[in-house]
């Protein structure tokens, strides 16, 4: 692994471009290749402002430490670290121990979307193996980045998006599909019937028979998103719907939809669809 990053030395480099940047959903915003010996290595994810952004950090050699929610791993060599912020997370290096590794951080909404799923389903650790293609993309992206290689936004943008495709595909195995619970299809049943009134996660918890703490852990890991943002999907969907094939004004379809307001509806059509609701019914493109 180092002989993709061989002649770099360590160090790392925050990616910065002369013009205002685009709002793209997938984008590079540092990079680095390191060897932390003796050193007070120690990140703690909810101690990291309130921006949200993504690490991928893969160990080549030495180990590292992680706590994850609660929960304690070792990091060893072949494995990568997907982590999201903020969130409860935090890792360092062991007294006495060392920790050589590359690291990317990436934001925007398609690669949040992206690593909240593969921990929904696999976990903040990932085995990658020396013949995946997340690896070697994840790798030479690093080099790119350390070597002044990425001259736009949207390379580094086509970059992002191929390390979370590959991600996704060596993680989430659409082919073996896990098994559904009865509790969370009565859940996601009852939210496509009521997605248009003021209903809350307590509501869902209640239609799948569970404790809404337990409730939201089941529904995470089965779904690859929280009950909320389930909800929020379909009213969008039905929103979008509506702006196609209908004439219906837009604070009427915020209200038939779920909304509490226009205001609210248009940032958040905005926000998932990434045009407003007016741009969205004129465009003739969907």
């Amino acid at each position: 692994m180092r002989t993709r990053l061989a002649g770099l030395g360590h160090r790392q480099t925050g990616l910065f471009f002369a013009t205002r940047p685009l709002a793209l959903h997938a984008m590079i915003s540092a990079a680095g290749f390191e060897r932390q010996v003796a050193s007070r290595y120690d990140w703690h994810g909810i101690k990291r402002g309130t921006a949200e952004f993504t690490l991928i950090q893969y160990t080549i050699a030495g180990e590292g430490r992680l706590s994850y929610v609660g929960r304690q791993y070792d990091v060893h060599p072949g494995q990568a670290m997907l982590l999201h912020f903020p969130h409860d997370n935090r890792y360092w290096l062991p007294d006495g121990g060392s920790w050589e590794f590359a690291y990317l951080c990436l934001h925007g909404r398609e690669i949040m979307r992206a690593w909240r799923g593969i921990a929904a389903k696999r976990g903040p650790l990932v085995e990658l193996g020396l013949e995946s293609q997340a690896l070697a993309l994840t790798l030479d992206a690093c080099r790119q980045v350390l070597s002044d290689e990425v001259r736009s936004q949207y390379q580094a943008s086509a970059l992002a998006y191929g390390i979370a495709m590959a991600l996704l595909a060596e993680t989430v195995d659409e082919t073996s599909p896990a098994p559904r619970l009865p509790g969370i299809e009565a859940a996601k049943d009852y939210a496509r019937k009521h997605y248009a009134e003021a209903i809350g996660v307590g509501d869902l918890a209640r239609a799948a028979g569970f404790s809404r703490f337990h409730f939201s852990r089941l529904f995470a890991a089965s779904e690859g998103a929280t009950p909320a943002a389930y909800v929020a999907d379909l009213r969008i969907r039905a929103a979008a719907r509506l702006l196609r094939d209908t004439e219906t004004s837009v604070g009427a379809i915020a209200g038939r939809c779920g909304f509490s307001d226009a205001t609210y509806f248009c940032r958040a059509f905005r926000h998932a669809v990434g045009v407003s609701p007016g741009e969205f019914r004129n465009s003739g493109m969907y």
